[in-house]
Parts: structure tokens; sequence; C-alpha cells
């Protein structure tokens, strides 16, 4: 059963993974949302692990990075769902411009934008 409460859109992006002072580089992000997002990553979390996500992207040449903490909410052989934490101002903020980036990409032609039918991670 569905328990998103917010659409994904489908995303190539970069991320790192940030879990107690240990750094998880070289992750991709295949689809995010205001709540939550769906990580590729070689490395196993256990659910309810709390990380940092950490995003750089690039807009008018120059490059802006976003920190954002996610739960693990779903792990399985491929990656990890998560739901976004701590939802204050700065991390709405920080959404909106990664999710910006992201539909960007969409409507160039790179990515396309998830429908509701998008139900895999």
């Amino acid at each position: 059963m569905e328990q998103r409460w917010s659409p994904r859109t489908r995303a190539d992006l970069d991320v790192d993974l940030s879990f107690r002072g240990e750094i998880v580089s070289g992750c991709k992000v295949r689809d995010i949302g205001m709540g939550g997002l769906f990580v590729e990553i070689e490395r196993e979390f256990p659910r309810d692990t709390v990380v940092e996500l950490k995003f750089k992207i690039q807009h008018d040449g120059q490059d802006t990075r976003h920190r954002i903490r996610a739960t693990v909410a779903r792990a399985c052989d491929n990656g990890l769902g998560m739901m976004f934490c701590d939802f204050d101002a700065g991390t709405f903020r920080s959404l909106q411009e990664v999710l910006h980036y992201v539909q960007g990409q969409s409507s160039s032609g790179s990515t396309e934008q998830a429908d509701s039918a998008l139900r895999t991670h």
C-alpha cells in the first residue's frame, strides 16, 4: 500500500550520505519528492537510521550545496527509500531548490516526470 504524501519526480542526481562521521560517496538519487527519495547505494543501513544527505547542484554556473537529514524507511537490494526529517524552513527551501533543479533536468529531456504509477521504491 502506498504511504507517500507527496508525488515523486524521476531523477539522476549524485548525492553523498553522511552517517556518524563516515561519508558514502557516489550514491544516485533515482526519484525525489517533498516527502522523501530513493537512493541507489551499495551499503546497507537499517530501517530508522538517520543520515545526512549532501547534494551539490549547479545553477547559473555556481555550485550550491544542500544538506538534508533523512530517515531510512525501507531497504532493498538496490538501495534505500528515505523520508526527510527535521522539516523546518531551511529544509523546505533546500528541497525546493533540489526539486527545481531535478525538474529542470526533466524538462530538458534528461529525466522524466514521475506519474502516480511510479511505486517501485
